[in-house]
C-alpha cells in the first residue's frame, strides 16, 4: 500500500502569510473511489487512531502543503491538474485540519486552542459517568501476535466448502426444529425462569465472544492490525469487543464488508449449528445448553446486531454495501435541513446532494432511526428502572431520558427558536391552527369504540350428564326436545338391589308389628320394630329416590346436540361424564371481555357490533344487558385461553406442571370485566365460536385519559 507522509511547509516570502504546519505522524492512505468515480484518501492520525475521508482537491492541497502559502497551492493545482482551487478552498481545509487537531501546535496561539478544545472536552467524574454508565470500553489484551500465529490453523473457515457445509447444516437444523416448534416454543416459555436467566447468560457471553472472534481473525487475514480486545459494559452487562477500526485502510470495500459482516457470519453459523446440535441430542444438561445458545444466538444477531438503526455491525455492512461513511450522521444532517424546510419554510442549503432519489432514502433511513432509537431507549430506561433499586432507578431512568432522548430535541428546538425570526408568517400561522387543531381533537369526547374479545353461545345452554355411575338403557337421537322430555334412562343394579332389600326389610318389620299384639312385652317392643320399619322405609325412599335421578329429562325446550358417539344402550357411564349439550338456538348471548381502564365507559344499553373469527364478512349486532361489577377471575370456557390458541393470556397454575396433567386453572393474567351482550339474531351455523366486540362506549377525550393513567403509574412506582 503506497503511503505519503505530510511534510511542513517551506520558508516563505515576509509578505505571503505562512500556512500552519500538519503534524509530523500524520500519514496520506489511498481509499476507494466516491461515488462519481473521483478518487479518496485517507488521512490517518496514528495518535488517536482516527481516519479522515478526502477527497481529490483536498489531497492535491496537501501534497503541495510544503509550497508554503495559499496562492502558491492554488496556482501550482491550477497548472498542473484539472481543479480549479481558489484561496477559499485552501481555508476550509486548514479550517479542517484545525477543528480535527490535525496541524502542528508550534505557536503560542495554536497551544491556547489546544488547550482550550481540551478543556472543552474535559468532563468531571460526574458528568463521565453520566454519560459513560451505560455503555463503556475496557481494554483488556493486544491479540495481533497471537492471531497471526492462529490464522494458518483457521484458514479452512474462510473455504468455499466450509461455507456450502455450515450453510446445509443450518439449513437441516432449522427443518429439524421447525418439524418440532411446540417443544421448541414451549422450551423458551419454560425456562423463564431465575435458573433459565442464568442460563441465557452465558450462552450469551460464549457467543458474544465467538462474535467477537471472528472479526477478528478476518481482520488478521486481511492485513488489518487488531490494535486491543477488551470487555464493553452495555447495560451494565459484560461482553467482549474487539477493535478494527484500521479497516479503513483496506481500498477494496467487499474486504471491509468480510470484516463487518464477520461477526454476523460467524453467530449465525453457531445459531444453525447448536440448533440442529439441539434436533439431535437426547434430553438432558447438553439439550438444554444448546437450547440457550441458539436461541441466544438467533435472537441477538437478527434483531440487534444485524439492525442498522445502532452502531453495531449492520449499520457497518450497510455503509460498506453503499461505500457511504458515516451514514447516520451525514442522513441525520439532511433529515434535520428537511424539517427546517419543510416546517418552519428555513431556506437552508442541503449539506450534500446524492444522485437520483438518494436524499429523499437518506431523509427516510433518519427518521426510520430516529423512530428506533426512542424506542430503544425508552425500553433501556424502563430496564435500568426496573433493575436497579428504587431511588437509583428513577435517577438512572431519568438521565436516560434526558440525555438520550431530551437533549437532541432540546438542541434542535434551540436552533429553531434562534431563528425565530427567519418562520415566515404562514408557518407561523399554519402552526397555530395546527395547535388548535391538536387541543380539540384533544380535548374534546370523542365517542369510540371499547373493543374486547368475546365469545359467542347460546344464553341457555345445559350439559347432560349423568349424577351416579350406571347402564344406559335408553338414549334419544339428536334434534329438537321439549322441556320435560326424557332424555337418558339409566339403571343402577346396585341401587335396585338396596332398594329392593330396603322395602323387603320394612315389610318385614310391619308384619312383626301385627304379630306382637297380645304377646307378653309385645307393647314394650313396638316402639323399637316401629323405628327399624321407619328406618327402612326412608332408606327404601331414599334409594328411589335416587333411582329416579337417573332420569334425565330436558330442563327447557331446545336442542339436542353433540351427543357423545359412543353411547349405546348397554353401556356404563361414569359420574359427571358429559353425555349431550340441550341449547336454546332462539337465544343468543356474548361474553365480551374489556380492560380495566375502559370499562368505565360501557353502560347497559350500549349497542354492540360482533365481529365473528374466521368469517370475516359475518357480523351481528347486540346491545349490553350486564356489566360486571368485579373483575373476572375465571375465564368461562378453554377456547378463550391464550395457551388452547384463544385471545386472553392466563396465568399458570402454581406449582410445578407434570407431564400428562390437564391445565384447568384459566385465570386470566391482566384485569378484565365481564359484559354481557344479547344478539339481535342467531349466527349462522348456530355454534359456538370466538368473536371480536366493538362496544359503542361513552364518548372521552384522550388527553385528559392518557394523561391519568401517567399519573396513576406515578402514583402506583413513588412508594419507597
Amino acid at each position: 500500500m503506497t503511503t505519503v507522509t505530510l511534510a511542513g511547509p517551506q520558508p516563505q516570502q515576509p509578505q505571503q502569510l505562512a500556512l500552519p504546519a500538519l503534524r509530523e505522524e500524520l500519514r496520506l492512505l489511498p481509499a476507494a473511489a466516491n461515488h462519481d468515480g473521483s478518487p479518496a484518501w485517507m488521512v490517518q492520525d496514528p495518535v488517536n487512531n482516527r481516519f479522515f475521508r478526502i477527497g481529490w482537491l483536498d489531497f492535491e492541497v496537501l501534497l503541495r502543503w510544503s509550497l508554503g502559502s495559499a496562492p502558491a497551492i492554488a496556482e501550482s493545482v491550477c497548472a498542473e491538474t484539472t481543479l480549479t482551487v481558489d484561496e477559499a478552498d485552501i481555508q476550509a481545509l486548514i479550517a479542517f485540519l484545525e477543528q480535527h487537531s490535525l496541524l502542528r501546535a508550534d505557536s503560542p496561539r495554536a497551544v491556547d486552542r489546544i488547550r482550550q478544545r481540551a478543556a472543552q472536552l474535559r468532563k468531571n467524574p460526574y458528568e463521565w459517568l453520566l454519560h459513560n454508565y451505560l455503555f463503556f470500553r475496557v481494554p483488556l489484551i493486544r491479540p495481533q501476535r497471537w492471531l497471526a500465529k492462529l490464522l494458518p490453523y483457521l484458514n479452512w473457515i474462510f473455504t468455499r466448502g466450509t461455507a456450502l457445509a455450515v450453510l446445509a447444516l443450518s439449513l437441516a437444523g432449522l427443518f429439524l426444529a421447525a418439524r418440532q416448534w411446540e417443544t421448541f416454543a414451549s422450551t423458551v416459555v419454560d425456562h423463564l425462569t431465575w435458573s433459565g436467566v442464568l442460563g441465557y447468560a452465558v450462552a450469551l457471553v460464549f457467543a458474544k465472544t465467538v462474535h467477537e472472534m471472528g472479526h477478528a481473525i478476518t481482520a488478521t487475514r486481511y492485513g488489518v492490525r487488531v490494535a486491543h480486545m477488551g470487555v464493553a459494559m452495555l447495560v451494565l452487562f459484560p461482553m467482549l469487543y474487539t477493535d478494527t477500526s484500521e479497516s479503513w485502510k483496506l481500498t477494496r470495500p467487499r474486504q471491509r464488508l468480510a470484516i463487518a459482516s464477520a461477526g454476523i457470519l460467524t453467530e449465525l453459523a453457531l445459531a444453525g449449528l447448536a440448533t440442529l446440535a439441539w434436533s439431535l441430542a437426547p434430553d438432558g444438561a447438553v439439550k438444554n445448553a444448546l437450547f440457550f445458545l441458539a436461541t441466544t444466538s438467533w435472537v441477538l444477531t437478527l434483531l440487534v446486531n444485524a439492525s442498522p438503526f445502532m452502531r453495531f455491525d449492520g449499520y457497518f455492512i450497510l455503509t460498506d454495501l453503499l461505500d457511504f461513511p458515516n451514514l447516520h450522521e451525514r442522513s441525520g444532517a439532511l433529515a434535520r435541513t428537511w424539517l427546517r424546510r419543510r416546517l418552519l419554510g428555513f431556506d437552508d442549503a442541503w449539506s450534500e446532494r446524492t444522485p437520483g432519489h438518494g436524499n429523499a432514502l437518506l431523509i427516510t433511513f433518519a427518521l426510520i432511526t430516529w423512530l428506533y432509537r426512542l424506542t430503544i431507549f425508552l425500553g433501556i430506561a424502563l430496564l435500568v428502572y426496573h433493575f436497579a433499586f428504587k431511588v437509583l432507578g428513577i435517577f438512572l431512568m431519568a438521565v436516560e431520558l434526558v440525555w438520550f432522548i431530551w437533549r437532541p430535541v432540546a438542541t434542535e428546538l434551540k436552533v429553531w427558536y434562534a431563528r425565530k425570526a427567519e418562520i415566515r408568517l404562514s408557518r407561523k400561522r399554519m402552526a397555530w391552527v395546527l395547535l388548535a387543531l391538536f387541543l380539540l381533537a384533544a380535548l374534546l369526547p370523542w365517542r369510540t369504540g371499547v373493543r374486547g374479545p368475546g365469545w359467542v353461545h347460546p344464553e341457555r345452554q345445559q350439559l347432560i350428564y349423568s349424577p351416579l355411575a350406571g347402564k344406559l338403557t335408553a338414549l334419544p337421537a339428536p334434534g329438537a326436545v321439549k322441556q320435560g322430555q326424557a332424555l337418558f334412562t339409566l339403571e343402577s343394579p346396585d341401587l335396585k338391589l338396596s332398594a329392593q332389600r330396603a322395602t323387603g326389610l320394612a315389610d318385614a318389620r310391619a308384619k312383626e308389628l301385627l304379630g306382637l299384639s297380645g304377646l307378653p312385652g309385645g307393647e314394650e317392643r313396638r316402639s323399637q320394630v316401629q323405628g327399624q320399619q321407619d328406618k327402612f322405609m326412608a332408606e327404601a325412599s331414599l334409594f328411589e329416590g335416587e333411582q329416579s335421578r337417573m332420569l334425565l329429562a330436558a330442563p327447557f325446550a331446545g336442542v339436542l346436540s353433540d351427543l357423545d358417539p359412543q353411547l349405546t344402550a348397554g353401556v356404563w357411564v361414569q359420574p359427571r361424564q358429559p353425555l349431550a349439550i340441550v341449547v336454546d338456538p332462539a337465544h343468543w348471548t356474548v361474553d365480551t371481555f374489556v380492560a380495566e381502564e375502559d370499562i368505565a365507559r360501557v353502560r347497559v344499553g350500549d349497542h354492540a357490533r360482533v365481529y365473528i373469527e374466521l368469517r370475516s364478512l359475518e357480523s351481528l349486532r347486540g346491545r349490553v344487558v350486564e356489566v360486571d361489577a368485579a373483575r373476572t377471575a375465571m375465564l368461562p370456557h378453554g377456547m378463550l385461553d391464550a395457551n388452547s390458541g384463544g385471545p386472553i393470556a392466563t396465568l399458570r397454575p402454581a406449582g410445578d406442571e407434570r407431564l400428562g396433567e390437564r391445565r384447568v386453572e384459566r385465570a386470566p393474567r391482566d384485569a378484565l370485566y365481564r359484559v354481557k351482550i344479547a344478539l339481535d339474531e342467531a349466527p349462522r351455523g348456530q355454534q359456538m365460536m370466538l368473536a371480536k366486540v366493538v362496544i359503542s362506549g361513552e364518548g372521552r377525550a384522550w388527553l385528559p385519559t392518557v394523561l391519568g393513567r401517567v399519573a396513576a403509574v406515578a402514583i402506583r412506582e413513588s412508594g419507597f
